[in-house]
């Protein structure tokens, strides 16, 4: 038995069937995450010529992958470095003798660090 199979190609922007042979995939990311369409030589032109906005792009595309950006790191720092030994067993017996519970080695919490510099 014999089968055939067709396969039929929509263009996302316009909705209109597209001939296989001359759809285009076009792949773009924006801001970490990639995206793919399906177009006709016709609307690739356009969007070529700027004439599709982002909104409009985000719109129809589908997602293939990457991460979203979560927006500017937040200012929040490291308060203190491990270079400087004085600045930090300061802390830690500060951090004691106020009921702070704080290792002996290793990382100070930030939250010990900040109580410390609004102390000081």
């Amino acid at each position: 038995m014999a089968r055939k199979q067709m396969v039929t190609v929509i263009d996302d922007l316009d909705g209109r069937e597209i001939d296989p042979d001359d759809a285009r995939t076009v792949s773009w990311t924006w801001l970490g995450v990639h995206y793919e369409l399906d177009v006709s030589p016709t609307i690739l032109t356009k969007i070529e010529d700027g004439k599709v906005t982002i909104a409009k792009l985000l719109a129809v595309s589908t997602r293939t992958g990457g991460r979203r950006r979560l927006g500017p790191a937040t200012s929040r720092t490291r308060a203190t470095s491990a270079s400087d030994p004085a600045r930090n067993a300061a802390i830690r017996n500060w951090a004691h003798s106020n009921g702070y519970e704080v290792s002996a080695r290793g990382r100070i919490p930030l939250d010990v660090i900040e109580a410390f510099d609004a102390a000081h």
